[in-house]
């Protein structure tokens, strides 16, 4: 069966988490009819684990308990008692690899049939390891508790696999702190920065290479073949927007021509203009988006010339890559920076 990219009113997303978030809360005593009030779901959906909502259901009822419990920190909240092993058959795939980049690797293909809301990337960047995670559709809305949430069930599961007390040495959220950040940041073993220009953790990379306890060459090659069985058997594949995404960051933010895009993605230009119309957005916007944010990260954290930064992203002309820098932020680069080192703006 040909796996088709959803969108974000696609009938695409599994109910792993917010099943769980429902159960929870159900069982501390609020209404399930509050809770799933606008969302057309049913609470036999919700402990249905091959049913799969829309993004606007899912969203509908994060918006719901997050309104009723009165607690903007409650996707991390759940996710500190959210055991990780459910995470299903790419848990176990991962368990059972011999060292941790093959588990990243193993997670980074097959996590989204349990946790299809987003998607990661990891790479190397001097001795850290970076972990950055990829919506699938548009979460700006919900954006806190589903980061937020993948953010403390991925820790947790970092430290399951590697048998260490502490992994994460930081993090960085592409949003504002929270209301109530401040009580409930003492419940995060690590610091976190927020309004930065991408949703990433920060490793030791080290641990790439340390082999896990729970290896098991047979049981591993098992546990992909039933991940790979279940991918086939599933209907819809990696949402459109983060499919874009990867294409763009796998090209060095480098600005893709859009006609060279469709055919990597294996669409007509057509088709995939009409997609992204669907999840209301655009290729440009979510080329600006993240070169914007890339921009912005190598003003911030590098001692690079800003012609050096232009050339990185594919600007042959730096005086371009300042207009266009200005478009997006609201002022030339060399001004973004001295705001920076000022503490006049964050990045």
């Amino acid at each position: 069966m040909r796996r088709r990219r959803f969108t974000s009113k696609d009938a695409a997303l599994t109910i792993n988490y917010i099943g769980f978030v429902y159960r929870i809360l159900a069982s501390e005593g609020y209404a399930a009819e509050a809770l799933l009030k606008g969302t057309n779901l049913s609470q036999e959906n919700l402990v249905n684990p091959d049913y799969r909502c829309t993004f606007e259901q899912h969203k509908r009822f994060v918006l719901n308990a997050i309104a009723i419990t009165g607690d903007q920190n409650l996707g991390p909240r759940m996710a500190s008692r959210f055991n990780p092993i459910n995470i299903g058959l790419p848990a176990s795939a991962a368990i059972s690899s011999d060292i941790f980049s093959t588990a990243l690797k193993v997670l980074q293909q097959f996590v989204s049939l349990n946790f299809s809301i987003l998607s990661f990337d990891f790479y190397k960047e001097d001795t850290n390891l970076i972990i950055r995670w990829l919506p699938a559709v548009d979460v700006r809305d919900i954006e806190y508790f589903v980061v937020g949430s993948s953010l403390v069930i991925t820790d947790n599961f970092w430290k399951l696999l590697l048998n260490e007390e502490q992994v994460t040495e930081c993090a960085e959220l592409a949003f504002p702190e929270p209301d109530g950040w401040h009580s409930f940041s003492q419940n995060i073993g690590f610091p976190i920065r927020f309004n930065a220009p991408f949703n990433k953790m920060v490793l030791p990379n080290r641990f790439l290479e340390k082999p896990l306890a729970g290896t098991d060459p047979l049981v591993h090659q098992n546990m992909i073949r039933l991940c790979e069985k279940q991918m086939a058997e599933t209907h819809f594949g990696e949402g459109l927007e983060a499919q874009v995404r990867h294409l763009i960051t796998k090209h060095h933010y480098f600005a893709v021509p859009f006609e060279q895009a469709a055919i990597e993605l294996g669409l007509s230009e057509r088709s995939l203009r009409r997609q992204l119309s669907q999840s209301n957005t655009s290729y440009k916007k979510i080329v600006d988006d993240l070169r914007s944010a890339r921009a912005s990260e190598l003003l911030a954290i590098s001692g690079l010339p800003i012609t050096a930064i232009a050339y990185e992203l594919g600007f042959s002309d730096p005086s371009n890559f300042a207009r266009t820098f200005k478009r997006w932020r609201g002022c030339p680069p060399q001004e973004f920076r001295e705001n920076l080192t000022l503490g006049n703006i964050d990045p």
